[in-house]
């Protein structure tokens, strides 16, 4: 009984840190709408990432009594995911960001599946199941109509960065699904932000001006501290430290809150057009991912099938 309730108690540790990961993240949309205003895509990145790195290393102080370290044997997948994930498509992203409204973006970046599944069945001659054809097909469809609802001239180009730098996430989602770690997640994010942070600093140095931040005001600071240590920083660091507490039905649920935050808060935050075709769009895309997800126990669950 005690055994059980410890792990009760885990878990509910871990939906509330996953879901303040998830408010973070999602409310990071419409803050990253608004830093664009202050500071160039490029600097931004380089910002959202270095700012985080005393919040990821206080996280690893407080739960392995240590600084940061490197395994040797995660080098590999540490420098893919930096380069695949955090410095392409996140500069691809933040980029795309200042010609479309933050909460298509906030959906468009949720298309991984379609990429997995386009990654799985040419690369490495995987024959899906009919239920992820399925739901794949749903989602292209609902990212289809979010396209066709915003994509209006000059619009384009960054609508299909969107769809760009969701690929390229995927990419670095299937190498780390082929990775056994060999020391903590919590540490390799402090690494893979310290690779793209310092990478990014140096584009930033060559190809945007250095902002003048003696003339930022406090309430630019404050922006950017959300952007980095808050959002970036805490954000990930909970959503990684939550992962272990709890099965991965309740993650895929928890975590499809994200872009419905980001879209929600970008409309009520920014003053973003509430179009309805890319509501529709963005509810197809979602209820796809949430049933793709989910273990095949939870969905009869849900059914009420035995």
């Amino acid at each position: 009984m005690s055994s059980l309730s410890l792990a009760e108690k885990e878990q509910s540790k871990g939906i509330k840190m996953l879901l303040v990961a998830v408010l973070c993240l999602g409310l990071n949309w419409p803050g990253m709408k608004l830093g664009l205003e202050i500071v160039g895509p490029v600097w931004m990145v380089c910002l959202r990432f270095l700012l985080s790195l005393p919040v990821l290393a206080l996280f690893v102080l407080i739960t392995k009594n240590r600084l940061p370290v490197l395994n040797r044997k995660d080098r590999s997948v540490v420098f893919v995911v930096a380069f695949f994930q955090f410095i392409l498509s996140m500069g691809l992203i933040t980029v795309s960001l200042q010609f479309i409204p933050a909460g298509t973006a906030s959906i468009l970046i949720y298309t991984t599946p379609l990429w997995m599944l386009l990654i799985d069945t040419l690369w490495y001659r995987q024959r899906p199941p009919s239920k992820r054809l399925f739901l794949t097909g749903i989602s292209t469809i609902g990212c289809a109509m979010i396209l066709f609802a915003s994509g209006q001239p000059g619009a384009w180009l960054p609508l299909f960065g969107m769809l760009l730098a969701s690929a390229l996430w995927a990419v670095a989602i299937r190498r780390v699904s082929f990775h056994k770690w060999k020391g903590s997640v919590i540490e390799a994010v402090f690494w893979q932000f310290t690779i793209a942070g310092f990478a990014m600093l140096a584009i930033a140095l060559m190809l945007e001006p250095t902002p003048n931040f003696g003339a930022y005001d406090i309430s630019d600071w404050l922006l950017l501290t959300y952007i980095g240590p808050v959002a970036t920083g805490l954000g990930f660091g909970l959503m990684v430290a939550a992962g272990p507490k709890l099965p991965p039905d309740k993650i895929v649920l928890i975590s499809t809150l994200t872009p419905i935050v980001g879209y929600v808060s970008s409309v009520i935050l920014l003053k973003e057009t509430l179009l309805p075709m890319v509501m529709a769009g963005a509810i197809l895309m979602i209820a796809a991912l949430i049933v793709n997800g989910l273990p095949k126990s939870a969905l009869k669950k849900i059914l009420g099938q035995r």
